[in-house]
């Protein structure tokens, strides 16, 4: 077994990137109503930059985990599958980001703006870009599910053949894949359920994270 396979690298950024990540979300307040509330909520929300950075973070090192997870199932009968889990685990992860880059950037200017903090735009102006743009995030957001969803259902089909961790890891990614791509499919960006179903999928990363890092520590 090549050391770079078992190294606990890959499993740290799994586990840490899901904890980083999910302690963001579960700290992120709940976004409703219209756009001058929501720009009042994030106005009012003094640790928004922070979440968000948090959740910025957390993506690239749940990325790095995942390609861990794949070349851990190289020469395994898994390994086809994992390899399309990467891929649409890129795609993905790439699309997910959107949404938090405009929400750390203008929607943090556009509430600052909104609550009279910083000059330039009226309280009329901010609501309106933000009604405007505000909707390509979350539309993002929704394909970023259910591509992660997909990504996760690979990654699940190449952990039940590959045999490298238990069998009911792999079913269980292939039942929150298949959760999290159908909660996409039939829920608008605009419903909450999507943040649930993301809860879903950081959970499941957590798990394999702790699961690869018992691996790594374990004699070859």
């Amino acid at each position: 077994m090549a050391v770079w396979r078992r190294s606990p690298f890959y499993p740290l950024c799994l586990l840490g990137g899901a904890l980083l990540f999910g302690s963001a979300g579960l700290a992120h307040p709940l976004l409703i109503g219209d756009g001058p509330t929501q720009l009042a909520v994030i106005a009012g929300t003094p640790a928004w930059r922070t979440i968000h950075w948090a959740l910025l973070f957390g993506l690239p090192l749940m990325f790095a985990g995942l390609i861990g997870l794949a070349l851990r199932h190289v020469a395994t009968a898994g390994e086809v599958s994992v390899r399309a889990g990467v891929l649409l685990a890129a795609l993905g992860f790439a699309a997910w980001s959107l949404n938090v880059l405009f929400m750390v950037g203008a929607g943090w200017q556009l509430a600052r703006a909104y609550a009279a903090a910083a000059p330039g735009l009226t309280a009329t102006q901010a609501i309106f870009v933000y009604d405007m743009l505000h909707p390509f995030g979350l539309a993002a957001e929704r394909v970023a599910t259910f591509t992660v969803g997909l990504a996760l259902y690979a990654y699940g089909w190449g952990i039940q053949t590959g045999q490298v961790y238990p069998r009911w890891l792999g079913w269980l990614g292939i039942a929150t894949g298949a959760i999290a791509a159908a909660v996409a499919v039939a829920f608008t960006e605009f419903s909450l359920n999507m943040y649930y179903a993301q809860a879903l999928v950081v959970a499941w990363f957590a798990v394999v994270g702790a699961l690869m890092l018992r691996d790594a520590r374990a004699p070859a």
